[in-house]
């Protein structure tokens, strides 16, 4: 495999899915499972990503996530990268709508941290998060949005990340969510995406069909994403 392929490819599995976060918490013992399914084409080589993240309200301030995932490259034996992520989440100010919060903990692993530098090794995050939601219109739809600042730290390697994000009801119980992700660092973490989905929530579980693609970058990326999203 040539170097631009390897590169192209520890480029794309930087990406892992953080949006779950933003500033919102969970009430104590209540919990928030979603596991996703993303086929890629990174260059040619095709990929498959999966993806479970959980949250638990360990009290009513703290909030427990954890997320566990997996990049498998069927034609490219020995290539398989894998990631962890476990933090804890504190909202600290809210305001009507609008609330702030902040998170930390461990992370690990290629497919977060990268190949390069030593950023594979287990680290640290930092994230503010802001964000706010509500209903509108004669019809109380639903909309939110959120903005995402983390700091990840591999012993001499950082990466910094960005993500911003839309959703809102479409029509009853459909929801069209928009999110754009920026990675930056040393290297070939500089990384920009975009991710459309539209999720059909029922009673307790949500599901989900989406796009991702890369929009500014030296490698092209392009998936389809399915994803279950349930609270209990």
């Amino acid at each position: 495999m040539g170097k631009p392929i390897i590169a192209a490819i520890t480029a794309a599995v930087l990406t892992i899915q953080t949006a779950h976060s933003a500033p919102w918490t969970q009430d104590a013992g209540d919990w928030y499972v979603q596991a996703a399914i993303l086929g890629q084409n990174i260059d040619s080589e095709q990929a498959v990503r999966v993806e479970t993240y959980a949250e638990y309200g360990l009290t009513k301030a703290w909030t427990l996530t954890g997320q566990v995932e997996g990049v498998v490259f069927p034609d490219i034996a020995g290539f398989d990268q894998y990631a962890y992520r476990l933090t804890g989440r504190r909202q600290f100010w809210r305001r009507g709508s609008l609330m702030l919060a902040a998170e930390g903990g461990l992370v690990g692993g290629e497919a977060i941290g990268g190949l390069i530098g030593g950023c594979d090794t287990p680290g640290g995050e930092a994230r503010l998060s802001f964000g706010g939601a509500g209903t509108r219109g004669e019809d109380d739809r639903s909309w939110f949005f959120f903005t995402d600042a983390a700091i990840r730290e591999h012993g001499n390697c950082r990466r910094q990340r960005f993500e911003a994000g839309y959703g809102q009801e479409i029509f009853p119980n459909w929801i069209a969510v928009n999110k754009v992700f920026y990675d930056r660092g040393g290297g070939l973490a500089q990384s920009a995406k975009v991710e459309a989905t539209v999720l059909r929530r029922f009673k307790s579980t949500d599901l989900g069909i989406g796009i991702r693609q890369e929009f500014g970058g030296e490698f092209a990326e392009f998936g389809v994403l399915l994803s279950v999203e349930t609270r209990f």
